[in-house]
């Protein structure tokens, strides 16, 4: 009888502390990318890859992958935790030049403070028949909370679109999007 009561006492302890850890998230306000998004050039694809591979080079981002049939270019998982930021009371970004944005979580009014924040950037480039390159870009963002040392929690955060920006503005002088 005496496990029971001990069982149940342990039950109740891990069900308070998960309940306790459960944490109140403000929503981002303003417009990221959520999905992959497209964007068109006439530039050729050999000439958009090494425009591409440089400035992952110029921006710490490492390439896992390179899958040149499939017209794939894969980041390894890469820290953003200095290059992160939340939005202000209107939804403004409070660190404007940031990559990564993530919502504020609260518990009992603390604020959490993300512990690993990592980002995969997954680039696809095809040429089509007509002479146009099609980049397709999909960041992948998410972050750990730790808030206890029994609860981990993972969240996704969203693109600000500056990389997606500095592609653009960089490869595609004459994109569409």
């Amino acid at each position: 009888m005496k496990s029971y009561y001990n069982q149940c006492s342990i039950a109740v302890i891990i069900v308070t502390i998960i309940n306790g850890c459960t944490p109140d998230s403000v929503p981002l306000k303003g417009k990221y990318i959520d999905n992959p998004i497209e964007l068109t050039s006439t530039k050729t694809s050999d000439s958009l890859w090494l425009k591409i591979r440089q400035i992952f080079t110029e921006k710490g981002l490492v390439i896992k992958k390179v899958d040149a049939e499939k017209g794939l270019i894969v980041t390894t998982k890469t820290s953003f935790n200095s290059a992160y930021t939340h939005e202000d009371k209107d939804g403004k970004l409070v660190e404007p030049q940031a990559w990564v944005v993530l919502q504020k979580d609260f518990t009992k009014r603390k604020e959490w403070n993300p512990k690993t924040i990592y980002s995969e950037w997954k680039i696809q480039i095809n040429e089509t028949e007509g002479g146009v390159t099609i980049i397709k870009i999909d960041p992948l963002v998410i972050c750990t909370y730790y808030p206890n040392m029994f609860t981990s929690m993972e969240v996704r955060g969203q693109s600000t679109g500056k990389l997606e920006n500095l592609i653009d503005s960089t490869l595609l002088s004459n994109s569409k999007k």
